[in-house]
């Protein structure tokens, strides 16, 4: 990599990072107008997946040689602005439910925030990276298959518009481990892993075959092995059935996982997962038919960094959700709107005292957006089920904390505030704890005054101070608006202890 030599260089720097299940990749790019250069690709073999507990804690000697891996990654990163990286965790990250202070880790490490992705949302930008990655041609379908360590997406698509998303929960890390044990490869061993392939293809196998596809094309380390091993061993350049079959007989020939690194073309640090990443493809080829694909560099990472890029440019993914989301359940736009000019007067005031940044402020426009769409399930508990709606949606662009900070705002926008142990059976981490309390406070004010108070914002003076939140509301408007008043009490009833008002 070129390392820049001003701060103004950097400006046009973007970096994503990988935290697959088998292997951490960076990438960092150059911004030249609408399409990017890729200055430096890194690939790191760490085997997260390997390191899983079923208590969802992590081993040690596995977070180690992760922190290692991104200690040397982090090099690459410094003096790149914080708002131009995306750093993603994936399917074991997803698993690790007792992994907290691992995510810390990573983050005290690299300097940045993670963002854990769901499976849909992986896929989106897997095949948001393959896409950018082939000839432009928007009238072309695709089918893009993504085999990870730990999971395992399938994208049906066109041009760069991806109609159909999945994700699967196993990869070449976790399958090699459970069906290839004492380092054997067998018949009865791959015939198992196989049907396990096609029973959890068989609920979509009738939109995928329904979409169709012009070409096929693979974005993993597993299919970037198989290509190499097939054209080293005189199969041709692309992956075909007829080579899958071949292949097959290979691996069972050899016998052991052992004796895979006696196999052409394949590289040592790729044989001990090879074979489960292998057998999950001829299971898809299988499947789906599949007569031959071919492989793409882009994958996961570019996918982020063609995202950002849009973000950066105002063609922010997420804001497309937003509106689905009002869409889908007929949220009051106007009204809302009316809720969010409110929220946001009230977040200057607190941004000071609360400590509050650009990405608070993201996660109260968005409640502000939405908060109403429960209403669309039952008026009687509508808080309750727009928390649901936002905590289990396909959200595209969303990371799952995002996703997880706005439905406890909607979870907490009526009746007593939750304390903060709430929050955290919520699922939100120690460290957005206090803040998401705080937003609920905001975002509860902004719905009180935008249905109570025909005045502008000019007209009210707020002063936030810790846990004072102070209103100085004109005299005309005090002996005008008893609703308002009174609403303000019962208010300050249902966030007591932890927030005072006064007016």
């Amino acid at each position: 990599m070129i390392e820049p030599e001003t701060t103004a260089v950097l400006d046009h720097y973007l970096a994503a990072v990988d935290l697959g299940s088998n292997s951490f990749h960076m990438v960092v790019a150059e911004e030249l107008g609408p399409e990017i250069r890729l200055l430096d690709r890194l690939r790191e073999g760490v085997r997260l997946a390997e390191g899983l507990r079923d208590d969802g804690t992590l081993d040690p000697l596995v977070e180690k040689r992760a922190i290692a891996c991104l200690a040397r990654f982090g090099q690459r990163l410094r003096g790149i602005r914080p708002e131009r990286v995306r750093v993603i965790g994936t399917n074991t990250l997803r698993q690790a439910s007792a992994a907290e202070g691992f995510v810390q880790a990573i983050e005290n490490t690299l300097g940045f925030p993670l963002e854990i992705v769901a499976g849909r949302e992986e896929a989106r930008l897997i095949y948001l990276g393959v896409s950018h990655s082939l000839a432009v041609d928007a009238n072309e379908r695709r089918l893009v298959i993504d085999i990870g360590g730990g999971s395992t997406e399938l994208i049906a698509g066109q041009g760069f518009v991806p109609h159909h998303r999945e994700s699967l929960h196993f990869g070449c890390v976790t399958s090699s481990r459970a069906f290839f044990l004492d380092d054997l490869i067998t018949e009865a061993a791959c015939e198992r892993l196989r049907k396990r392939v096609r029973m959890a293809v068989d609920p979509m196998l009738e939109e995928f075959i329904g979409h169709g596809w012009d070409q096929a094309v693979g974005s993993s380390g597993t299919v970037k092995a198989i290509a190499r091993v097939l054209a080293e061993n005189g199969q041709g350049t692309r992956i075909t059935r007829e080579g899958m079959h071949w292949l097959r007989q290979q691996l069972l020939q050899l016998g052991s996982v052992r004796a895979l690194t006696r196999m052409k073309g394949l590289k040592a640090d790729r044989a001990p997962v090879f074979a489960g990443g292998f057998m999950i493809l001829f299971g898809l080829f299988e499947a789906l038919n599949i007569q031959e694909m071919r492989f793409s560099e882009g994958a996961l990472r570019e996918g982020a960094i063609y995202d950002l890029l849009g973000r950066i440019h105002q063609e922010d993914t997420r804001e497309l959700s937003i509106l689905s989301l009002q869409e889908r359940f007929h949220s009051q736009v106007q009204r809302n709107r009316g809720v969010l000019a409110w929220a946001e007067h009230f977040f200057a005031a607190a941004r000071e005292s609360w400590s509050l940044d650009g990405a608070n402020q993201q996660w109260l426009q968005w409640a502000a957006l939405t908060h109403d769409i429960g209403l669309d399930i039952a008026h009687s508990g509508f808080h309750k089920h727009g928390e649901y709606i936002w905590r289990n949606a396909d959200l595209a662009g969303f990371s799952r904390r995002e996703q997880g900070v706005v439905a406890a705002l909607l979870r907490a926008q009526r009746k007593r505030l939750p304390q903060q142990p709430f929050f955290a059976a919520l699922g939100i981490v120690s460290e957005d704890v206090q803040t998401v309390q705080r937003l609920a406070v905001l975002l509860r004010l902004a719905i009180l005054f935008q249905r109570d108070a025909q005045i502008s914002h000019s007209d009210l003076d707020v002063q936030i101070a810790g846990k004072d939140l102070r209103f100085v509301l004109p005299p005309h408007v005090a002996r005008a608006m008893p609703l308002l008043l009174a609403d303000l009490e019962q208010e300050q009833e249902n966030i007591a202890p932890d927030f005072h008002l006064h007016w």
